[in-house]
């Protein structure tokens, strides 16, 4: 079955003229293959390593992505990428997603959008969290109190922000079961509103979002650029707060940089309590391998374990990737993995103890992640005070770093003047918050 949808999502791709064209089609995509499927996942066999790396994790995976999930009806289907004859990428991949979706099927998701995968139990605590899981559990512990409303946690993606946030909820609810608690991401309650302006029912969506005890929400920069929403959230905000009501909010930038957003809404969130969520150091994150380590029916070496830890240093994210990866090796070897396995399997992750040639393609990228945009974005026409800040931090990394002269970096991205490209480094310059977010950016990538 599943190898007619991939035939049908070919003709669909067949007349996508505008993302499509034919060389891709003729010489990538109509040579790919389904090598494994089920009602849950689709794996695509590219013929060799060249074209899998044109395909996974590039523009083209959504568009192949958006075709099948269009003939099959909407229905949600894993589509992964694998080289043609590499069966254990194969073998990983099916029990990754198999592993995923038993546990999906184990949650129990409650009114509230919460469920019990998220405490202050499994929380694990370390020197870059310390305070915020504190605070934290203060708020759950005396919800609504002004000095702490808003509870304001910021950082990169991957640090345990959203854990923290549905662990409050969930603590609050276990001490005060009579009290509505609603988790929802800021996109979500965007297209909450949108619905709402369509359908005209305004009254139900703001009983829905005004009369809770708790409003727990997720990714608030996604206000960025929808006026409309910042004035329906800061009414909801504004209502909350007059009734004394609990409200905690993530994001990754502090409120002060959070320029494109309305200063009425920055200043509110100023207000409460903030805290900067900092990547996890050795300790923290050889405690969250262990803790992983206690739930699974296998063991690991010390030394196995110590060079997974000081190697995976990013985020927690990248880290329980690691542990995953690791995990589905253990059960295709039947459990014997040594140091020098360990070091092969994970080096796509971390690459450790080579030295990157850096490219103006890995910063362009590096900073495009950073800020949860495409990299297409930085070298288009686009001006948009989010766009054109992680532009000229891009421009900035490869006049400092680099060391390319402003011609050259006018010429990368879109053609720009050289004095277009003098002016953008010269703002990160003088900015010094956003100079640290460029630090920050290169030795994420050096």
């Amino acid at each position: 079955m599943e190898s007619s949808v991939w035939d049908n999502a070919l003709q669909l791709l067949k007349y996508d003229d505008s993302n499509i064209d034919i060389v891709t089609y003729e010489s990538i995509l109509c040579k790919m293959s389904v090598v494994f499927s089920n009602e849950n996942m689709l794996i695509l066999a590219a013929r060799d390593e060249f074209s899998l790396k044109l395909v996974k994790g590039q523009k083209l995976n959504k568009i192949i992505e958006d075709a099948i999930r269009t003939v099959n009806g909407g229905k949600p289907l894993s589509v992964s990428f694998v080289r043609e004859g590499d069966e254990q990428a194969i073998s990983s991949t099916v029990n990754s997603v198999n592993k995923a979706v038993r546990q999906a099927k184990t949650e129990v998701i409650t009114p509230s959008g919460l469920n019990d995968e998220y405490t202050f139990a499994n929380f694990v605590v370390g020197d870059c969290n310390r305070f915020a899981h504190a605070s934290a559990v203060s708020v759950s512990q005396k919800p609504g109190q002004k000095q702490r409303n808003p509870f304001f946690l910021w950082g990169n993606s991957g640090l345990g922000k959203t854990h923290l946030m549905k662990a409050i909820g969930n603590a609050i609810l276990e001490q005060h079961p009579e009290k509505k608690v609603i988790y929802t991401t800021c996109e979500a309650f965007t297209n909450a509103f949108i619905a709402t302006i369509q359908n005209k029912n305004y009254t139900e969506f703001r009983n829905k979002y005004r009369t809770v005890d708790v409003l727990l929400i997720d990714d608030i920069q996604f206000l960025i650029g929808k006026d409309s929403v910042q004035t329906e959230f800061f009414n909801t905000f504004e209502a909350l707060i007059e009734a004394g009501k609990q409200i905690v909010i993530t994001c990754d930038k502090a409120p002060a940089n959070l320029t494109e957003l309305n200063s009425r809404l920055t200043s509110r969130f100023q207000d409460g309590i903030m805290f900067d969520v900092q990547p996890p150091d050795f300790e923290t994150r050889k405690a969250i391998f262990l803790s992983k380590l206690e739930n699974e029916s296998f063991t690991l070496s010390d030394e196995i374990i110590d060079y997974v830890c000081e190697n995976v240093t990013t985020n927690i994210r990248q880290l329980n990737g690691a542990f995953n990866t690791i995990s589905s090796y253990i059960t295709l070897t039947n459990g014997e993995l040594s140091l020098e396995d360990v070091q092969k399997i994970i080096l796509p992750i971390i690459s450790p103890n080579k030295k990157k040639y850096l490219t103006p393609e890995i910063v362009i990228n590096a900073v495009a992640n950073y800020f949860d945009l495409t990299p297409d974005k930085l070298t288009s026409k686009l001006r948009s005070a989010e766009i054109s800040t992680a532009r000229n931090i891009a421009m900035f990394i490869c006049r400092d770093y680099l060391e390319l002269k402003y011609e050259k970096i006018g010429q990368l991205f879109g053609g720009r003047k050289h004095t277009t490209v003098m002016h953008g480094c010269n703002n990160i310059d003088e900015d010094s918050d956003l100079k640290k977010q460029a630090e920050e950016i290169y030795k994420s990538i050096t």
